[in-house]
């Protein structure tokens, strides 16, 4: 029962997604990050997750996922702007996030970044992703990479204060989000942080753009996507 699977939105000017796996028997927090490039059914035809997101809002887009990725059916969605999400996350201070792992020397030496680990605030991270889909001159599976990174280093720099905090957060903003998680969805994830924080055992974390193909402006899901997921 303590385990969610989650789509989060965040519903800037350009719009990023996470997949948010959490699961306290198995100790484990999963992150893939999906290139709002992504192509998904809609319609008679296909669009890109931000089409999607722009058209149809964020439910439509959990459901277009649930085919080509084999979500389970309970995967709920999560859509909030920057400055909601800003305002949760704030509270946990400056975030540690390394982006070597996400992007090459060089494009870490285009958008004036060292390779050494950098002090970042939720509306700062939120900001250089925006800035970087806007351009979109870094390839959208790195661009990923480093959305997965700085959720990477919430979830394991902020674990111990989550419990309490996130899903009380989530509560007082209730209403700016659009949202499938219900009362009954707040109190699991607040009992699967508990289990996670509480864990005698390191939890286990891992965060990844999905894996996929880039070709025609389209980020396309593959055998690699569905095994990932």
């Amino acid at each position: 029962e303590n385990q969610l699977t989650l789509l989060v939105c965040t519903a800037g000017e350009q719009p990023g997604f996470v997949l948010l796996y959490l699961n306290a028997s198995q100790n484990c927090i999963r992150l893939a990050a999906l290139p709002a490039e992504t192509a998904i059914p809609f319609g008679q035809g296909e669009a890109t997750l931000a089409q999607c997101y722009a058209a149809a809002g964020p439910a439509r887009c959990r459901e277009a996922l649930l085919g080509p990725l084999a979500l389970p059916e309970t995967t709920r969605y999560l859509a909030l702007s920057p400055s909601v999400l800003a305002a949760i996350a704030d509270r946990y201070g400056m975030l540690r996030v390394g982006f070597s792992g996400a992007l090459t020397a060089d494009e870490l030496a285009q958008c004036g970044l060292s390779g050494g680990v950098q002090a970042l605030s939720a509306r700062e991270a939120e900001s250089l992703f925006s800035g970087w889909d806007k351009d979109g001159t870094l390839p959208p599976s790195h661009r990923a990479a480093a959305r997965a990174a700085v959720w990477d280093a919430f979830f394991r720099q902020a674990l111990e204060l989550l419990p309490t905090t996130l899903p009380q957060g989530l509560r007082e903003v209730s209403s700016s989000l659009l949202t499938s998680l219900t009362a009954v969805d707040l109190a699991t994830l607040e009992r699967t942080l508990e289990f996670l924080a509480t864990s005698a055992e390191p939890v286990d974390i891992t965060a990844d753009a999905l894996p996929g193909d880039w070709a025609g402006g389209h980020y396309t899901v593959s055998d690699a996507s569905q095994a990932a997921v």
